[in-house]
């Protein structure tokens, strides 16, 4: 059976032909120049990539080849460079991409994301794969497609790495690094010049004044700016269109539900909520930490934990910020769609909403700072529970047994604290519970967001990073997901076909068995 190639295999636009051919030359200039002054001359025989010194979270361990170190390079730069998590997990993917392609070049095994072609010059049977990772991740880091702001000494010392990295390996005169070089810009060039025009940052978004839902900014210290409306409109890296799983709408303001969950976030989500118990408390800011940060290193330690080689983890890696990109995507889509109102806001407000049921609180304050970006949907649902299915994917079973690191202190940056689940729905329950409980959402926002990103998961998954045929995967941890992929009904979601661990289907939104077995009424 020939696997399904997705449309960017089949068919190649012209959409930045020549910025990608004006790319390639400044990229080979660059190299040129590095090389002839000998930065990158050839060192004593090295037959591995060197240690990376580098992690995405400090002081914890990453995958230790290649795909490891520039992954975390990548989010290091990306940290620096973006300010928003959804607009961070998007750049990681390009670059994540680029080297998933690269390295399914050189070695097989599986379906690249975005084919390319290499000079006919260029050996790639015999190219090193570290240098076409390194290659391709540090040409998408230093593209100006990417529009990251790094600092001139942080482009100072990006380079440095990679100049660092190639003449370990070797350097630009040892052929086979020679050629991994070409299959790295290649890939990365490639990836260019398919994605240009993907995207329109200069896009602004300003909410009208108060309404009953509608959304509005919260008050400081939450930011006075829409929170990169850009993203609801781009194209996604898989989906066809971001608004493909656009989520149900929210609760009637008239409804017992609204009321209900109205009530339960005042309550437990207030700063200085009197039935939010200790754990909660802690759970919920376990939470605030960095995105691009605390999902890349949980592929890491999936990776490390299952024993996954360099294409395995390449292609976890590429798997994961392109699936957290395209569920980002859609959940903007829904955001800007929808325009709802965040608890701060209604709370204070909720004498214009006409339910007798909800009462104001013109003081209520919220655990953690709301961010500046429409209610509805969770966007946590809609990536964590994206990682959740993914996880299950990857790994052939529900009972994932993956610990993911967090903030203690529910600052962004704090990693002092750590949480195992042990299978998919737990995650997708804490998750569900965390952003009520830190005052950010509602109940039923957080559930439409992880079925949201379980969509996401399973119509992805079944058309991107398929193993080439004949089989010849090594590693058992990847080949589990060959029959997880086998098992997904071909005609879900929206047509109502059954998926396991989901429910029954329909086209733009989902009342599932999730949802049901992941409600929880307010305790007493």
């Amino acid at each position: 059976m020939t696997p399904y190639l997705p449309r960017i295999l089949r068919t190649r636009g012209h959409r930045g032909r020549r910025f990608g051919r004006a790319l390639r030359a400044m990229a080979a200039a660059v190299i040129a120049a590095l090389g002839a002054g000998g930065a990158l001359a050839s060192s004593a025989a090295a037959t591995s990539a060197p240690v990376c010194p580098d992690s995405v979270i400090p002081n914890v361990a990453i995958v230790p080849n290649s795909v490891g170190c520039w992954n975390a390079i990548a989010v290091q730069a990306v940290r620096l460079g973006s300010p928003y998590q959804v607009q961070g997990l998007i750049y990681t993917g390009y670059a994540q991409a680029a080297v998933y392609d690269a390295v399914t070049k050189i070695e097989g095994r599986y379906v690249p994301y975005d084919d390319f072609a290499v000079p006919e010059s260029v050996d790639v049977s015999s190219a090193s794969p570290d240098a076409a990772t390194a290659t391709a991740a540090y040409t998408i880091l230093t593209s100006s497609f990417l529009h990251l702001n790094l600092p001139a000494s942080a482009q100072v010392a990006l380079s440095a790495k990679y100049a660092d990295y190639i003449a370990a390996l070797g350097g630009v005169q040892e052929p086979a690094v020679s050629a991994g070089i070409a299959v790295g810009q290649a890939a990365a060039n490639g990836l260019i010049e398919d994605r240009t025009g993907d995207r329109d940052e200069s896009i602004t978004f300003t909410p009208g004044p108060l309404t009953p839902s509608g959304w509005t900014f919260a008050p400081p210290p939450s930011l006075q700016s829409a929170q990169t409306p850009w993203v609801a409109v781009m194209r996604p890296f898989m989906l066809d269109s971001p608004s493909q799983f656009r989520a149900d709408p929210p609760p009637a303001l008239s409804s017992r539900q609204w009321a209900r969950e109205f009530n339960e976030v005042k309550a437990y989500g207030a700063a200085n909520s009197s039935v939010r118990s200790p754990e909660q408390t802690a759970i919920a800011k376990f939470w605030n930490a960095n995105a691009v940060n605390q999902s890349n290193q949980a592929f890491q330690d999936v990776a490390l934990a299952h024993g996954m080689d360099l294409v395995g983890t390449a292609r976890l890696l590429a798997m994961g910020d392109l699936v957290d990109s395209d569920a980002g995507a859609a959940c903007w889509d829904s955001k800007y769609h929808y325009l709802f109102w965040r608890p701060i806001m209604a709370i204070r407000n909720a004498e214009i909403a006409g339910n007798p049921a909800t009462q104001p609180d013109p003081a209520w304050t919220p655990l953690l700072t709301t961010p500046n970006h429409p209610e509805y949907p969770a966007a946590h649902g809609c990536e964590t529970g994206a990682e959740a299915e993914l996880f299950a994917a990857v790994l052939g079973t529900r009972r994932i047994d993956v610990t993911i690191r967090g903030s203690a202190d529910g600052t962004p940056n704090d990693w002092s604290a750590t949480r195992t689940f042990s299978r998919v729905s737990d995650l997708q329950r804490e998750i569900v519970n965390a952003r009520v409980w830190a005052g950010l959402h509602y109940r039923q926002s957080a559930l439409e967001g992880v079925v949201l990103g379980g969509k996401v998961v399973y119509w992805t998954l079944q058309r991107y990073f398929l193993p080439c045929e004949p089989w010849t995967e090594r590693s058992p941890a990847s080949a589990a997901v060959v029959a997880w992929a086998s098992a997904r009904p071909r005609r879900w979601p929206g047509m109502g076909s059954h998926v396991p661990g989901i429910g029954s289907g329909r086209a733009h939104g989902i009342r599932t068995s999730i949802l049901q077995g992941l409600r929880r009424r307010i305790p007493r």
